[in-house]
């Protein structure tokens, strides 16, 4: 929150106390600096709520996990589709692509497909006009409506609508291939089925650039102007996040995963507070381990309107360093010192 005027009047001795209990408070420790200027948005105080809302939206889209409430200790390895919204489309395109086997020709030179798709448990409807009964090409749309689909641990239910823009080999049959392809999301939650029940349900447009380089490696870029996330933790629904003008690129690899992102971040609950709107923003790639613990690891850089930013280094998955930057130049005002566990615990 950004101090009242009131706070200008302390003295220095006053405001070193208080300085104090704020960190107290946040569970921090400050390693250098005396801390941020007042009117600072993002300060010693709220710098772990930012850094926090910052990785489990990054989490939420990116993977491996529904979002960081969602120990990632828990996600069994190898899981697919995997749970985070990017990988997670990537995946269900791989699923869909093939079954133009059983299409029907229709006018116009086309092919129209209507099956019913078993998973674990539940299934999925699949509508689809494929542009020939041959190759994934442009022009081929494909919507999946899901009941209750579960694989794994993890449920799908909404709808996903997608539509080829470019294409080469054949998705979850070629060793290699590439594709652009707008998808259009409806009330799409992915959500756990073990507890605590933990859920995501999004809504809006995307462009995805998929490339399979291999049966172990892929390349993911995710845009889009803006997407509605709607989450649940621990069974409670809570307030939506808007995220905007959103770019990632998620490379796949044989053990570890990398992603660089960057995004505006408007947290329902934060409305009214100096954190209601955020940039998030990976400084160089931040690195998703395969095996666990799978937190995130390396830098992301979140900032508020006013400039003043925290660089939330996971150095491993046990410990973050905040260095707080009150303007953004590169200069740090402030480190503080925390936790994953205590990142979890404020979202």
């Amino acid at each position: 929150m950004r101090r009242g005027a009131g706070s200008r009047a302390l003295g220095p001795a006053a405001r070193l106390v208080a300085l104090a209990l704020a960190l107290s408070l946040a569970g921090c420790s400050v390693s250098i600096g005396i801390g941020v200027g007042d009117d600072a948005m993002i300060d010693t105080g709220t710098a772990p709520t930012a850094a926090a809302s910052g990785f489990d939206t990054l989490v939420a889209l990116a993977g491996p996990g529904v979002g960081i409430v969602d120990d990632p200790l828990r996600v069994p390895v190898g899981e697919h589709p995997r749970r985070a919204l990017a990988p997670g489309s990537f995946d269900w395109i791989e699923i869909a692509a093939p079954l133009r086997a059983a299409a029907t020709p229709v006018s116009g030179g086309r092919y129209s497909s209507l099956q019913t798709l078993a998973c674990d448990s539940g299934s999925v409807q699949l509508r689809a006009v494929f542009a020939n009964s041959a190759a994934f090409s442009v022009g081929d749309t494909i919507e999946l409506d899901t009941t209750g689909c579960r694989f794994g641990s993890v449920r799908f239910t909404g709808t996903m609508a997608m539509s080829v823009g470019s294409a080469s080999g054949y998705p979850g049959l070629s060793a290699a291939w590439s594709a652009r392809i707008t998808i259009d999301y409806t009330a799409w939650r992915t959500e756990t089925t073990t507890l605590p029940a933990q859920a995501r349900v999004v809504t809006g447009r995307a462009v995805l650039d998929g490339q399979r380089l291999d049966a172990l490696n892929a390349i993911v870029e995710f845009d889009s102007a803006q997407l509605s996330i709607d989450p649940v933790v621990s069974g409670v629904a809570r307030a939506r996040q808007s995220v905007e003008l959103l770019t990632l690129r998620l490379v796949d690899g044989p053990s570890d995963d990398t992603v660089g992102i960057d995004f505006e971040l408007a947290d329902g609950r934060f409305a009214g507070t100096d954190l209601a709107r955020l940039r998030a923003r990976s400084h160089g790639v931040v690195t998703l381990p395969g095996p666990v613990p799978a937190y995130p690891l390396d830098i992301l850089l979140v900032s508020a309107p006013d400039d003043s930013a925290v660089y939330a280094d996971a150095i491993d998955a046990t410990k973050i360093r905040l260095d707080l930057d009150r303007f953004l130049d590169g200069v740090i005002d402030a480190t503080l010192s925390t936790s994953w566990s205590s990142l979890r615990g404020l979202i």
